[in-house]
């Protein structure tokens, strides 16, 4: 005859595993709380390359050396005041090959163009305009002498 033992083994197996269970999950780390992301409507609009024009832009030449200065009106047509941008200037040669580029900061003119100021001090309002100069300092040998090409690159401002 085979003798019975009268303790309940698998009852105890099931309360050690269920024991372990819990203390795996106690210890393994959490994870960390996503954040949501904000919407569109949360994050104000940037300004964009698209809202510069310049026109009536005129080559000015510097008084002493080969840095070239350019005129032109800066339109802003865009909701957010101009605090600052940047230009590449792409110079052509006789033939119409690019001999060069050089990046530059516009800068606000004052006093028919003798005097600059920067951007961050007096914005450029939202629809509004104001001559501004832009400095191109190391204008490559063999330039056409007409204007640049100009591509805004960078844009900076304030939302209202």
């Amino acid at each position: 005859m085979i003798r019975q033992s009268k303790f309940p083994w698998p009852l105890l197996a099931l309360i050690v595993g269920a024991a372990m269970l819990i203390a795996i999950i106690a210890v393994l780390p959490k994870a960390p709380k996503v954040s949501r992301t904000p919407s569109a409507a949360q994050v104000p609009r940037q300004p964009t390359a698209e809202q510069i024009q310049l026109t009536s832009v005129r080559v000015v030449p510097a008084p002493v050396g080969n840095p070239l200065y350019l005129d032109a009106i800066l339109h802003n047509t865009g909701n957010s005041e101009i605090t600052g941008v940047q230009v590449v200037g792409q110079f052509l040669g006789k033939t119409g090959q690019a001999v060069g580029t050089q990046t530059s900061v516009v800068q606000g003119a004052e006093g028919g163009g003798t005097t600059t100021q920067d951007l961050t001090q007096a914005p450029i309002k939202p629809n509004d305009q104001r001559p501004v100069r832009i400095l191109f300092d190391r204008v490559p040998a063999g330039w056409n002498h007409e204007v640049p090409n100009l591509t805004v690159t960078t844009v900076t401002g304030t939302t209202p």
